[in-house]
């Protein structure tokens, strides 16, 4: 990647870091291109560079995020399956994963109130699309290729794994906001048993 390459890539960069922020802290209704340009330390004339508006920043921040979380994941499953021989079957591999998520984003309200609110199945599909349509793929980790690879490496088929997939990111998202950031209707070590047998059984009965 030559010099001019790398500034582009640092700028977009801070842009998204400066969304991110805004968004977290002072809201998406309140955050402007202005002030996050502004921000981000460079012209609002620039920001058009590299998204169309202020939607299509956070749609990529979103998917940023949540790519991050789930390789930050997917890393710790599989130092764990190397440091834990014993056999671990498909759900299992489902529910550390989610486990792994809920538990980091358990630690920030902020984060909970942002993804909670815009993350959606639809949106990050949309985004792998569009990446993948106009060659702008970057490291977001392609979590229906992930999933794929581990269910090749058990011999497991899944019957329609993006209803499965869709199926557990709503799940998830909707049922942990008022868990994570209320305590209801119970906290998040009496939810979770719930909440791994219901993935037990989705991941179950989707296999052909």
């Amino acid at each position: 990647m030559g010099k001019v390459e790398i500034k582009k890539q640092l700028k977009k960069t801070a842009l998204m870091k400066s969304a991110f922020e805004l968004f977290t802290t002072e809201g998406f209704s309140d955050t402007t291109i202005r002030d996050i340009a502004m921000r981000a330390g460079v012209a609002k004339g620039t920001f058009y560079l590299y998204f169309k508006d202020k939607v299509d920043i956070r749609e990529a921040v979103i998917t940023s995020t949540a790519s991050e979380l789930l390789q930050d994941a997917c890393a710790s499953l599989d130092q764990h399956i190397k440091d834990n021989p014993e056999e671990m079957d498909v759900a299992d591999i489902f529910i550390y994963i989610i486990d792994h998520v809920i538990e980091t984003v358990s630690r920030d309200p902020l984060l909970v109130r942002f993804l909670a609110k815009h993350l959606s199945w639809g949106l990050f599909y949309k985004g792998d699309k569009d990446r993948l349509a106009t060659g702008t793929a970057d490291d977001t980790l392609d979590i229906e290729t992930f999933v794929k690879t581990k269910l090749r490496e058990y011999n497991v088929k899944i019957k329609d794994l993006k209803l499965l997939l869709f199926t557990l990111l709503e799940l998830v998202s909707s049922t942990c906001h008022d868990v994570l950031l209320y305590e209801e209707p119970a906290p998040l070590e009496e939810y979770k048993p719930y909440l791994n047998n219901c993935i037990r059984l989705l991941v179950n009965n989707s296999i052909a």
